[in-house]
């Protein structure tokens, strides 16, 4: 995916393994005029399932949802604050209905209330009023499960990395150490990347 091009996100598709690849109509894309993607932690576009999902910010803080291989869309509000440099950064799904949002304000990163969300009908409906301490750069489940799901960030003095036991409903700070990026792999080892070169490994029980 591209930011938006004439209003609308441009969508790429491969059907070969990556081999060559087409931009698809943009008949199916909804609006997205002023809104963008924070592509950092390389997280805010995922699949889960058949569908795929983008988090957006910007003008609107927003989940795209498609389930025809990027064709057609449909949005929801992330329940995340807006604004020039604030939204939702990035997005991960355990299953494809078990999803958490993270992001914040790269202008105030300090301010991470309403900092993350979470879905249990596939991305239709987000609830949030949820707070991290520190900005929310990247969130990934740890352990195939959808109830645990570490989230981190570190941008300009808000740097941490948070742990949730019940699917993104509550979060304990189990970190200053924040990365930019983070993925995990069946065991519970999550690796981190981070600024000039930083490279973390968290183990989660």
């Amino acid at each position: 995916m591209s930011d938006p091009v004439d209003g609308k996100f441009r969508i790429l598709s491969t059907s070969n393994g990556g081999r060559s690849w087409s931009v698809l109509p943009s008949v199916g894309m909804p609006d997205t005029t002023g809104e963008g993607a924070f592509a950092a932690s390389g997280d805010c576009l995922v699949t889960a399932g058949r569908s795929a999902f983008i988090i957006t910010g910007g003008a609107q803080s927003r989940v795209l949802r498609s389930d025809d291989r990027g064709r057609t869309w449909t949005t929801a509000a992330s329940a995340i604050p807006a604004g020039d440099a604030a939204g939702g950064f990035a997005l991960a799904f355990a299953d494809p209905r078990h999803g958490i949002v993270v992001g914040g304000d790269f202008a105030d990163p300090t301010d991470n209330t309403d900092a993350a969300a979470y879905t249990r009908d596939g991305g239709r409906t987000w609830t949030g009023g949820i707070d991290l301490t520190h900005v929310g750069e990247d969130v990934a489940f740890v352990g195939g499960g959808h109830r645990v799901a570490i989230a981190t960030g570190t941008y300009r003095g808000s740097s941490g990395t948070s742990l949730t036991r019940d699917g993104g409903r509550t979060w304990q700070r189990l970190s200053d150490q924040g990365f930019h990026a983070v993925k995990c792999v069946p065991g519970g080892t999550c690796w981190g990347a981070g600024a000039t070169g930083q490279v973390g490994v968290l183990r989660i029980r």
